[in-house]
């Protein structure tokens, strides 16, 4: 599986654990115990408060790591927020405007305007709106011999057939059955060495591979634990594939 791109990494998970890094800042500024920091902290009197120092970066870690439609005004918006929130805070506004913002103040000011810059930029805000453009969700797709049987909605008979190719999300199938069963659901029963799963399935189209003609099928999990244990039978297959050299495709 491929990665996010490296900085949504980083900054995703600065965002994650900012609470404690300024709780690292106040420990290495000031005398005080670590134990007393964290009473103090403990004693926020707002909601608001509570919320700037513990969820408010956080959340934004959360959006920028899932790379969603619903990712990008989060996290656009805490970084707004936390520009709004230094700008006035009471040390910088009247009647105290004559006093210095401290440095770390300024840093964070900038940073925040950094990040919403880089992030206006086009190729950067494709992966939030364009699945396409996600390349790290894209699955392996194994070619590889397995027999398995089925059956179809429209018929409880159970028959043999053959995956040639498979992912997690899908695989390529040889059916003995003609071009109308395209839509139709399906239970199928997969075996790859001592494990097996039962799933359901959708024929959604057909056509040939490696000369072969048969169905693209997409697998329709129930719950979790399917996809989890689909998942494992998968990296099974991942490391036959590396020892055997079975040939991998971009699903």
């Amino acid at each position: 599986m491929k990665h996010r791109p490296l900085p949504f990494v980083i900054l995703g998970i600065l965002h994650l654990i900012e609470p404690l890094l300024k709780i690292a800042y106040f420990k290495a500024t000031t005398h005080f115990p670590i134990l007393s920091i964290i009473e103090n902290i403990s004693h926020l009197n707002t909601s608001r408060a509570v919320f700037e120092f513990w969820f408010l970066f956080p959340i934004g870690g959360i959006a920028l790591l899932g790379v969603k439609k619903w990712s990008y005004p989060i996290f656009v918006s805490v970084q707004l927020y936390s520009i709004y929130s230094h700008l006035s805070y009471e040390a910088f506004t009247w009647p105290y405007a004559s006093s210095s913002p401290q440095w770390p103040s300024l840093i964070i000011l900038a940073c925040n305007v950094a990040i919403i810059v880089y992030f206006l930029l086009p190729e950067i805000r494709k992966p939030f709106f364009n699945r396409a453009d996600r390349w790290w969700e894209h699955r392996e797709r194994y070619t590889i011999r397995i027999p398995c049987s089925y059956s179809l909605a429209t018929d409880n008979t159970l028959k043999d057939a053959e995956i040639l190719n498979i992912s997690h999300s899908g695989a390529f199938i040889t059916l003995p059955e003609g071009a109308d069963i395209c839509g139709q659901k399906m239970i199928i029963n997969i075996t790859f060495i001592s494990d097996n799963i039962c799933l359901n399935a959708k024929i959604i189209s057909q056509h040939e591979f490696d000369d072969e003609k048969g169905f693209g099928i997409a697998f329709e999990y129930e719950n979790i634990w399917e996809k989890l244990y689909m998942r494992k039978i998968i990296n099974m297959i991942s490391r036959a594939a590396k020892k055997h050299h079975i040939q991998q495709l971009s699903a």
